[in-house]
C-alpha cells in the first residue's frame, strides 16, 4: 500500500494505524484520510482487531485550517471534496473491533475520527473539542450522527455550541470515553485490548457488530450527504471567513451571523 501521512503495522493481529503529521498535531488531510480508507477496506485476514492512534502529542487536531485559509483566495473553495465522507464510512463497515487509543487533542475533525471508533481509551493528556463553530464552520466525518449517538442530542449540540474543551475525566463521565489510562501506559492499555479481542471470536464479533450498525447506516450515510451540503453553503460565509482568519492571526473571532 502506498501510504502518506498515515503509519500502519501489525503486531501478533493487531492492526496498529497512526496518524502522522505530528509537525502539524496530525492535522488531517486528504492523504491521510485516502490512506486510513486503503487500510481498512484491504485489511488481511490476520488482522483482527485495530487501535487507531495519532502521532507525537497529539491524536489528530481537527481540519488544516491554513489549507482552508488557502481556499479562501479562490471563488470556487465551495466546489472542494469531502473525502470524511468515505473515511466515515469505511470505519462502520469495518468489521474488525476498532479503538480509539486518544493520546492528546482529538478536536473537529479529530473527535470524528475517535468517534468512529467503537470505543475509545484516553490518555491523561488527552483532550476533546468540537471546535467546529469557532471557525464558522459545522461538524464533518459524521459528526452530526457520532455526537449525539454516543452522547445524546442535547449534550452534544452543547459541545458543538459552546466549542469548549473536554478534559479526560469529564469524558469518561459522560460516556465519551470508556476509560482513562496515564499517558506512558495509553498505547499497551490499548493493544493489549485489542490483542485480548483479537482471540475472541472475531467472525461472531463482526457480525454482531454489523448487526447492530445495519439499522443506522442510513442515518450516517444521511447525515454525511447534509455535512457536505452544509459545509459547501457555510464555505461561502463571512463567519467561515472570519473564523479562518481569526485562528491564522491567533484572535478572538467577531462573527456577524452572514
Amino acid at each position: 500500500m502506498d501510504l502518506k501521512d498515515v503509519l500502519y503495522e501489525v503486531q501478533d493481529g493487531v492492526g496498529i494505524i497512526t496518524m502522522n503529521r505530528p509537525d502539524r498535531l496530525n492535522a488531517s488531510s486528504t492523504d491521510m484520510t485516502e490512506s486510513m480508507i486503503e487500510i481498512l477496506e484491504n485489511l488481511s485476514p490476520d488482522v483482527r482487531a485495530i487501535v487507531l492512534t495519532g502521532s507525537g502529542r497529539a491524536f489528530c487536531s481537527g481540519g488544516d485550517v491554513k489549507g482552508m485559509s488557502k481556499r479562501l483566495e479562490t471563488d470556487e473553495s465551495w466546489k472542494q471534496p469531502h473525502p470524511e465522507k468515505a473515511v466515515s464510512m469505511a470505519f462502520w463497515n469495518c468489521d474488525r473491533p476498532i479503538i480509539a487509543a486518544v493520546n492528546g487533542p482529538a478536536v473537529g475533525i479529530g473527535l470524528s475520527y475517535a468517534c468512529m471508533c467503537d470505543f475509545r481509551i484516553a490518555s491523561e493528556s488527552a483532550q476533546f473539542g468540537a471546535f467546529w463553530v469557532r471557525r464558522g464552520y459545522m461538524p464533518d466525518g459524521g459528526g452530526t450522527f457520532f455526537l449525539p449517538e454516543i452522547l445524546g442530542t442535547s449534550k452534544a449540540l452543547e459541545l458543538v455550541w459552546t466549542g469548549r474543551p473536554i478534559a479526560p475525566q469529564e469524558a469518561l463521565d459522560i460516556g465519551l470515553v470508556t476509560k482513562v489510562v496515564p499517558a506512558e501506559e495509553l498505547m499497551a492499555s490499548s493493544v493489549e485490548l485489542a490483542r485480548q479481542l483479537s482471540k475472541g471470536a472475531t467472525l461472531a464479533m463482526g457480525m454482531a457488530k454489523r448487526g447492530m450498525y445495519k439499522s443506522r447506516i442510513g442515518q450516517l450515510e444521511a447525515a454525511l450527504e447534509f455535512e457536505s451540503y452544509g459545509q459547501a453553503m457555510l464555505r461561502q460565509t463571512a463567519d467561515h471567513a472570519e473564523g479562518v482568519k481569526a485562528f491564522i492571526e491567533k484572535r478572538t473571532p467577531v462573527f456577524t451571523g452572514r
